[in-house]
């Protein structure tokens, strides 16, 4: 292979990077490394995300996952791509008092090669790379519609930046997406619009601007023990080529251990045949740390490896805003190390302590106790459930009857069982509709009879 074959097969490396090998025609779109996926466990599962989006990937994915969100989570991979090109993708996202923001960063570089003028003389080197930074917001609606039990809801701004060999272009777009619960448990549904409004990035001439798509998307979570199992489909209809479609499994054990295997139609760069394991290190104080893997091959130019790590956090959000006086510094500091011993002990493995501190700090009934609560409720343990459930037991206010109407509609019959009996001790009409409407839609015996003992305490005189 001569230098100028060389360098083309470069400048067509690059080419693939970027995306517009997949195009309907060369130049029709721009940004087109934007159709590359992020993430380890969402690269094996086929880039079927849409309707999974519960981590801050949804930034990328389906901002509507963004409201679902409920502590916050760093996301990091890297892409060994193909040879000389690699991605990073950073992803934060941080639930607020109203809906959750994410932040992210997309970023591909192409390692310089060599060029050369039409006598085969080299004439220097060329580089380039490729980079769009998201900002995201998603709220989320709680309804008790009986088709449409929650609703996610988000958007995404994201500025986008090319440059090769010395030119450079910029602009912005607009995601936009809705991730639904509908009132089959286990099953969302997803919608979403990427670059729904655009800019122009203009290398030469006038330029051209990212492609508009939309997709939807379905997935359908299975809670066993000690098996759970997750099945996603995206159906996909970009505006500069055909549509395709993405699907993808996640066999989790014990919910640490996953196994995952996906498949997209999208591209002719490989089979589409994507696998991966993501392993599951949780820690102390409810930080919980995640290794993803993913693998897939190419027909030509070798394999692709892609690999993860993400925190999630649950401990307090944030220190006092002031120092606290002298005198009253003692008792403070106190208190502070009660509160955080309690919450070790609430995360922790011994589930006869982790119920009882949910118990005490329930009774404190503090706006800041029930984001460790929803965050219990958000996990795929049984314990940690079942604390969450203890402690909203004896917490009151608005924030905990919703969270105990959430904890209703779980997916595991003994949490939903404790739930009840917990609702049929508080007051008033609220409960009773709740429990009501649980019993119309519940298949078990076992909560049956929960529900309708925690019934009969709500109408006793």
């Amino acid at each position: 292979m001569n230098k100028a074959s060389r360098a083309f097969l470069a400048a067509w490396v690059y080419s693939l990077a970027a995306g517009s090998v997949f195009a309907a025609g060369p130049g029709t779109s721009a940004a087109n490394f934007l159709k590359i996926p992020v993430g380890a466990r969402e690269t094996a599962l086929g880039g079927a995300f849409t309707a999974v989006a519960d981590n801050p990937n949804a930034i990328f994915y389906n901002p509507g996952g963004l409201g679902l969100l409920a502590a916050p989570e760093l996301s990091y991979a890297y892409n060994n791509y193909l040879p000389g090109i690699s991605q990073q993708w950073l992803a934060f996202a941080r639930p607020a008092r109203y809906g959750s923001w994410g932040l992210g960063l997309n970023y591909l570089n192409v390692s310089a090669f060599d060029s050369y003028d039409a006598a085969d003389n080299r004439t220097g080197s060329v580089s380039a790379y490729d980079a769009a930074v998201f900002l995201g917001w998603g709220g989320k609606a709680e309804t008790s519609l009986p088709l449409l039990a929650s609703a996610g809801y988000g958007a995404a701004l994201k500025y986008i930046r090319q440059s090769l060999d010395g030119r450079s272009a910029s602009g912005f777009a607009a995601d936009a997406g809705l991730l639904l619960s509908p009132g089959v448990r286990g099953l969302k549904l997803g919608l979403g619009v990427e670059n729904a409004v655009s800019s122009r990035l203009d290398f030469i001439g006038s330029g051209a601007r990212p492609a508009r798509k939309f997709k939807t998307g379905a997935s359908y979570y299975m809670r066993g023990h000690p098996i759970s199992a997750l099945f996603s489909a995206d159906l996909n209809f970009p505006e500069d080529g055909p549509s395709y479609l993405s699907a993808g499994i996640e066999n989790t054990l014990y919910g640490l251990l996953s196994l995952r295997a996906g498949y997209s139609s999208f591209g002719d760069l490989s089979s589409g045949l994507n696998f991966g394991l993501g392993l599951g290190l949780p820690s102390r104080g409810g930080r919980e740390l995640r290794l993803d893997y993913a693998y897939g091959s190419t027909y030509d130019l070798g394999n692709v490896h892609k690999l993860a790590v993400s925190c999630r956090f649950a401990g307090p959000a944030s220190a006092a805003a002031a120092e606290p006086a002298p005198a009253a510094k003692s008792a403070v500091a106190a208190q502070a190390e009660e509160f955080s011993g309690r919450l070790e002990e609430l995360y922790g493995e011994d589930t006869e302590r982790a119920l009882a501190a949910a118990e005490a700090l329930g009774a404190q009934n503090k706006p800041g106790v029930m984001v460790h609560f929803e965050a219990l409720l958000s996990s795929g343990k049984t314990g940690w459930k079942l604390a969450a459930v203890r402690g909203l037991s004896v917490s009151s206010g608005e924030a905990a009857d919703g969270l105990l109407a959430r904890a209703l509609r779980d997916q595991d019959p003994e949490v939903r069982r404790q739930a009840a009996l917990a609702l049929g001790s508080r007051p008033g009409p609220a409960p009773a509709a709740l429990l009501e409407e649980a019993l119309r839609k519940e298949e078990s015996e076992l909560v049956k009879g929960a529900l309708l003992e925690a019934l009969l305490k709500t109408k006793a005189p």
